[in-house]
């Protein structure tokens, strides 16, 4: 298979329709290609999101307690980090496939892709000054679950449209990817703590 590659044009459509899918706005869904091609085009997300999660990386970092190689300590993050935008997408390909939406797959990864860059570019930096000790305490905690609640509706919202389900099977969807992502986050802790 050839390369995929993207032009700005599309990232620039694909981030305004993430962000009127951020203002509450349905039709924010017509921005996103559908194709097979788009769907792999919406893994340059990823990309997009990589520096800021390098900076939360390094302020991790320096802020450890643990005994460890940067090199070891950023390897054991960056797998997790991509193992997670692979792991979501098949757990959803193949519930959707066992109940019969399996049309509706790309469509949503697609938008849910696009939609993280802007849910890391709201939580990345809050995450970024708590790891720096800027925020703290009982504010940071405050703050961070708001932040999470944010991203949690957003996400929510964008598998409903996407999606075009009950709001139970929706809420169920966001949950697995509200525990999977501490599941992995969890493991990149006890594999630094362990080593």
């Amino acid at each position: 298979m050839a390369l995929i590659t993207i032009s700005l044009k599309d990232i620039i459509q694909s981030l305004y329709g993430a962000f009127r899918l951020a203002k509450g706005d349905k039709t924010g869904l017509n921005y996103f290609n559908t194709t097979y091609e788009a769907f792999w085009k919406s893994f340059y997300a990823l990309i997009l999101i990589a520096p800021v999660f390098c900076i939360l990386l390094i302020v991790k970092y320096d802020s450890t307690g643990e005994n460890i190689s940067s090199i070891r300590f950023g390897s054991i993050y960056i797998i997790t980090y991509i193992i997670g935008w692979v792991a979501f997408p098949l757990i959803v390909f193949h519930i959707l496939n066992l109940t019969s939406m399996g049309d509706k797959f790309i469509r949503y990864v697609v938008a849910y892709n696009w939609a993280s860059v802007l849910q890391n570019f709201i939580y990345l930096p809050f995450a970024i000054l708590v790891e720096a000790r800027i925020f703290t305490g009982f504010p940071a905690t405050i703050i961070g679950l708001i932040l999470l609640s944010i991203v949690l509706v957003y996400t929510w919202f964008i598998t409903k449209v996407a999606l075009e389900t009950t709001n139970i099977f929706v809420t169920s969807i966001v949950i697995i990817d509200l525990f999977l992502s501490i599941f992995l986050s969890s493991i990149s802790q006890g594999m630094i703590i362990n080593i």
